[in-house]
């Protein structure tokens, strides 16, 4: 299996069933909050200082209240998890290009540089409104990212193995 199928396909999945999947991954957070809440809990109950125990009980109350909000209101957490996105996406874009330019185009910077420039647009359309909103938008957008990441995989992936073919092939002839 080539390296990137895995994000292609869930690209696709997320294409398909963008608020169903956005909707999923508020629900998951969530539960990573509460989890995460709950091993404070174990961690404070052992502190020994007041403002140690203190400063892990109020984290504990912050982690348990925002995961059992967006596991019971995923729909409500979505706007502040559409922040966390946008930032990610504009983030992520950057790093691609900056990343991309120093990769030749031959071994997948090409690739890289267009899933870059792809996802730094998809940040910027995201954070201006247009030309949708919501979790279908997001939705769209992060499986049209990971489409992109596969593709980019996929394309590194093949480079990879034509320069593994080539140097074994040129080691056998030297010997």
């Amino acid at each position: 299996i080539m390296p990137g199928h895995g994000w292609s396909a869930l690209g696709i999945l997320v294409l398909v069933y963008p608020q169903q999947s956005f909707m999923t991954g508020a629900f998951i957070v969530g539960l990573l909050l509460l989890l995460g809440g709950l091993l404070r809990l174990a961690v404070a109950w052992l502190s020994v200082s007041w403002g140690d125990t203190f400063r892990r009980y109020l984290l504990v109350l912050l982690a348990v209240l925002a995961g059992g909000y967006l596991v019971a209101q995923p729909a409500a957490g979505l706007q502040a998890l559409t922040i966390v996105v946008i930032i990610y996406l504009i983030a992520d874009g950057i790093s691609e290009i900056v990343f991309a330019l120093g990769v030749p185009p031959a071994t997948g910077g090409t690739l890289i540089l267009l899933s870059g420039a792809v996802t730094l647009l998809l940040g910027v359309l995201l954070w201006l409104g247009w030309p949708w909103s919501g979790e279908k938008a997001i939705g769209l957008m992060i499986g049209l990212k990971l489409l992109l990441d596969g593709a980019a995989l996929v394309g590194i992936g093949m480079t990879a193995r034509r320069g593994l073919k080539a140097i074994g092939t040129s080691g056998a002839d030297h010997e």
